[in-house]
């Protein structure tokens, strides 16, 4: 008896769909489409999130020369020693400009734990 409910419980949904007729099977259709096309808008949103996130990853090209670009164009004579003198001054100095810029990350160290110094008379 037991096997009788179980295969009657499976097939519950059909036969109501079956007794209605086949006039009332249009709306079933209709809504699974409309899930159907949710759930193919919600891959292809994630897959073009996913691809928009991973071209984010690419580093930019650098700007400018570096100390090292400088070095190498000249030691193939590419400039005079005044221009790569001049150069690296100006790369120097930027880098320090922007460095003057930069929060010192031992500041906040240096005011919870000051340097051990000679001791203050009160």
């Amino acid at each position: 008896m037991p096997a009788l409910l179980a295969a009657d419980s499976a097939t519950f949904p059909f036969a109501v769909v079956a007794q209605q007729g086949s006039g009332s099977m249009l709306p079933v259709f209709g809504w699974s489409f409309v899930l159907i096309c949710l759930l193919l808008a919600g891959f292809f949103a994630i897959s073009r999130l996913r691809q928009w996130l991973k071209e984010d990853d690419t580093p930019a090209p650098g700007i400018g020369f570096t100390l090292s670009d400088l070095r190498q164009l000249h030691k193939q004579g590419q400039m005079t020693d005044e221009e790569f003198e001049r150069a690296k001054a100006k790369i120097i100095g930027g880098a320090k400009a922007m460095a003057a810029k930069l929060p010192d990350p031992l500041a906040r160290d240096r005011k919870t734990n000051p340097p051990p110094g000679p001791p203050v008379d009160r």
